[in-house]
């Protein structure tokens, strides 16, 4: 998986929406690896930045799992 990841954050630094958007994902979701949401929200950052909804709302979701991890 560390090559897998490797990769993707090539493509991501070339501005390739999918890999920005799994990365999001793998980060969020901790698959392989401990949970970062600082990193997840980093990569569906660059990928909203395209106008990508799906990342618009997952942005949005990180806030409220934030928020509700605070309470």
């Amino acid at each position: 998986m560390k090559e897998r990841i490797i990769d993707l954050k090539n493509k991501a630094q070339e501005r390739e929406v999918y890999a920005q958007t799994y990365l999001g994902y793998i980060y969020e979701a901790g698959r392989e690896m401990t949970k970062q949401l600082r990193e997840s929200a980093r990569w569906y950052c660059m990928a909203a930045k395209s106008g990508n909804q799906y990342e618009i709302e997952a942005l949005k979701g990180l806030g409220s799992s934030k928020n509700s991890l605070k309470e």
